[in-house]
């Protein structure tokens, strides 16, 4: 029996420390996305995961990154404006041929999640099928972030 006992116990060390390892060369963080401030978009999302994500690499820990879609900033991230509540938007217009590529590169490149409230979009009558296709519309703003905290991400606002 005792050495059932001490193979049971050498089998959970095992696998904590294997455990552990498996997350030790990772950031995580969630970005609580509301501003519609296209300026703040471009320096404390695009910029700052650029960044953050070089600087991770450069300590060879992979960076995991959750931003969560709200507020004013829903209008960044549909695709097609005309059927969106943004069709008046001149501003959304102007802006659009430029944030998109760099949002898509942040998906596509440093495998940015795009998780958009989906009561707000409800709210605003924001059909999903208007989204970029990366962007996911599933639950709402707490779920995602609750969920991300609770996993271990970081949480950073930008309001």
């Amino acid at each position: 029996m005792a050495y059932k006992v001490k193979i049971l116990k050498t089998l959970t060390v095992l696998f904590l420390l294997l455990n552990s390892a498996v997350y030790a060369d990772a950031a995580k963080v969630v970005y609580d996305l509301t501003s519609g401030d296209v300026g703040k978009i471009k320096k404390h999302l695009i910029k700052s995961v650029n960044a953050v994500s070089d600087y991770y690499k450069s300590k060879n820990t992979e960076l995991h990154v959750i931003v969560v879609i709200s507020g004013d900033a829903y209008k960044f991230f549909v695709e097609d404006l005309k059927n969106s509540p943004y069709a008046n938007d001149t501003e959304v217009q102007k802006v659009q041929a430029e944030i998109k590529p760099l949002l898509k590169k942040l998906h596509a490149d440093k495998h940015v999640t795009y998780n958009m409230c989906q009561t707000g979009m409800k709210a605003r009558h924001i059909k999903k099928e208007t989204l970029y296709k990366f962007v996911n519309a599933e639950m709402m703003k707490s779920v995602y972030l609750i969920s991300a905290q609770n996993d271990g991400y970081a949480y950073m606002p930008i309001h």
